[in-house]
């Protein structure tokens, strides 16, 4: 495994052998991976014979089995398959009818070889093979549509109104994407993102001096403030300022940290797929800084109504596993505001601590609720073995693991924007392992979602400390929490 890369390690055939002998090679290089998400391996850039540049929404699945059980499955996607409906496979299809044969004949002998190899038939994440890294931090203006006017939110509009931020932070900006399946029903699956902490717009010049020493910016948290000056006219300040947010970051947040999540699309037989993305806008264009799985809210909820397409982090509190120290108060003054309070979720009167809640509200003018949050998973099916991270099963807020959670929060600033994006046809909590297919996927969705957006207006419920109750006959617990409105 490669560090910091959340992929499994894979067992990796001589593709480039094999398609030596068949195809001239004139078009992008191409990864082929089986549904158990484990590689077979990368061809060097070629276009083969019988295969098209590019792909459409016409084909289909090319099925490898070898006698094995059904969770004991593998396909391979041929040259005509919809990648629409397999979208972790990329766009430019590249095997021809001969080679088509030779790596099915290769791939036959190596599952009857090793049958452990294919131990899972979910499809693999569609963030992991997608080249757009930053697509979801543009959801907001392009797909997600204002409530107010039917179209997509302008780009000014992730901009933080706290004036007296730094403009790097004023940037920054949440993107939920609550769907868990692509437009053709199939679950997407899920691959964290965590950009290197010498890419963070918080050490510009912490970054400068790394560079010039030829090594991380990590290495310089022991340095002080006077051994980091390269010239007389720099900006001592500003290097300290900077050298405390390191130092910071890495006892706070860095030393929790886990590996990227990586999740096949159906796991336990929920349908994966809600991300959580840090964005901000670089040189006029949306970028996306780090990718979170989460969970939401475990029934389907009607658009522009509990969850607003639009909202701001009204406030972000702190965890009882760590210690609230002055230069975490200084943090949070330049982050626009923060504390060391413990918000609990209410729990029917035995509460439960919701670390690093991050409390969101839906923006002026919108109607939605009022009392959820992001934060660390505090109980529930995602605290146990169930492992249904990426679907939604949560009561109302959004759930995060541990370092996930201790890492938004920092990185976060107050009164950022929060876009929150689902299709309601595309919002499964359930899915087929065979298939990947979300179960009870309805064709119509476009049709019924564009008419939601048109036509429906909900009407603007008075504020209340706690969402609306469920009926009886839903299982999750109606949410509360004890924090000062």
């Amino acid at each position: 495994m490669k560090k910091g890369s959340g992929t499994n390690t894979a067992s990796e055939l001589d593709a480039s052998s094999i398609a030596s002998s068949h195809c001239d090679c004139v078009d992008k290089a191409k990864s082929y991976r089986l549904l158990d998400r484990r590689s077979v391996g990368s061809l060097p850039p070629h276009r083969c014979d019988n295969c098209a540049t590019s792909t459409t929404k016409t084909g289909r699945e090319q099925g490898l089995s070898t006698g094995f059980p059904g969770a004991q499955r593998a396909q391979l996607i041929d040259c005509t398959t919809d990648l629409s409906a397999n979208d972790a496979f990329g766009g430019v299809c590249v095997f021809g009818g001969a080679m088509r044969a030779s790596l099915l004949w290769v791939m036959a002998h190596l599952f009857i070889a090793s049958p452990a190899l294919a131990e899972s038939a979910a499809v693999s994440p569609a963030s992991a093979a997608s080249p757009d890294i930053s697509a979801n931090c543009r959801i907001p203006f392009e797909t997600l549509k204002d409530s107010k006017t039917g179209q997509p939110f302008p780009l000014s509009a992730a901009l933080n109104e706290n004036a007296r931020l730094p403009e790097n932070l004023r940037q920054r900006y949440v993107v939920a994407d609550l769907n868990t399946t692509n437009e053709n029903g199939y679950c997407r699956g899920i691959r964290e993102f965590f950009s290197p902490l010498d890419e963070l717009s918080e050490f510009p010049r912490l970054r400068a001096i790394a560079a010039v020493r030829g090594i991380d910016v990590a290495a310089l948290a022991k340095e002080s403030v006077k051994s980091l000056l390269i010239e007389p006219s720099d900006d001592p300040a500003g290097v300290a300022v900077e050298l405390e947010d390191l130092n910071n970051y890495l006892q706070q947040v860095h030393r929790y940290r886990t590996e990227p999540v990586l999740k096949p699309a159906v796991t336990n037989g929920y349908c994966i797929g809600q991300t959580l993305n840090l964005c901000e806008i670089v040189n006029g264009q949306p970028r996306l800084v780090i990718r979170l799985v989460t969970s939401s809210g475990g029934w389907r909820p009607p658009l522009y109504s509990y969850y607003a397409p639009i909202n701001i982090i009204k406030s972000r509190s702190w965890s009882s596993d760590r210690r609230y120290t002055p230069t975490d108060a200084r943090r949070d003054a330049r982050m626009g505001g923060g504390s060391a309070r413990i918000v609990p979720f209410a729990n029917d009167g035995d509460p439960i601590e919701m670390p690093s809640f991050m409390h969101f509200v839906p923006a002026d003018g919108y109607p939605g609720e009022r009392a959820n949050g992001i934060h660390q998973i505090a109980g529930g099916l995602d605290s146990g073995d169930m492992n249904t991270f990426g679907a939604p099963v949560s009561p109302g807020c959004f759930r995060l693991l541990p370092f996930q959670s201790k890492l938004a929060r920092w990185w976060t600033p107050t009164q950022a924007k929060l876009f929150i994006h689902f299709e309601p046809d595309r919002y499964r909590t359930f899915g087929i392992a065979a298939t990947g297919k979300a179960r009870e996927f309805a064709a119509s969705h476009d049709a019924r979602n564009a008419a939601a957006a048109r036509n429906v207006r909900p009407a603007v419920r008075t504020a209340v400390s706690r969402p609306e109750r469920r009926p009886a006959n839903r299982p999750d617990t109606p949410f509360s929490f004890s924090f000062p409105h």
